[in-house]
């Protein structure tokens, strides 16, 4: 048996950390529930949206999160980005929204970046907008 690699890593050499350092967040919705702007309409694919991973407030990794509710949490400080609304701050310190990775699929079925992303990845400073 072969096991499942992600970078070259085995589950037995430390797959779950590797998987952890990661900077993007898939996650997939019924496409129903995405309340895209007509802009973004085309960076999600079936439902599946990439944010990015670290919170603009303070940098923290955003990692939990609420499948009922489609909310994100950064356990930093509890800000909280609502997913299926272009992952908008809905509590919390949190100045702006999650960066997202505009999303497709290849002609083999895997899922790639469109670009890198549109706005700054990270925290939010004075001289950020």
């Amino acid at each position: 048996m072969i096991p499942e690699t992600l970078a070259g890593v085995g589950h037995e050499d430390g797959y779950l950390e590797e998987k952890a350092k990661a900077i993007v967040l898939l996650m997939r919705m019924e496409p129903e529930l995405l309340n895209e702007t007509e802009e973004r309409k085309s960076w999600s694919y079936d439902g599946i949206v990439a944010y990015s991973k670290v919170c603009t407030h303070v940098g923290c990794p955003v990692a939990l999160y609420e499948q009922q509710t489609h909310h994100l949490l950064c356990p930093c400080h509890q800000s909280q980005f609502d997913v299926a609304n272009g992952a908008e701050v809905i509590f919390g310190p949190a100045a702006r929204p999650l960066p997202q990775l505009p999303i497709t699929v290849d002609d083999e079925g895997y899922l790639i970046a469109q670009s890198d992303f549109h706005e700054p990845v990270g925290p939010s400073f004075w001289e950020r907008h």
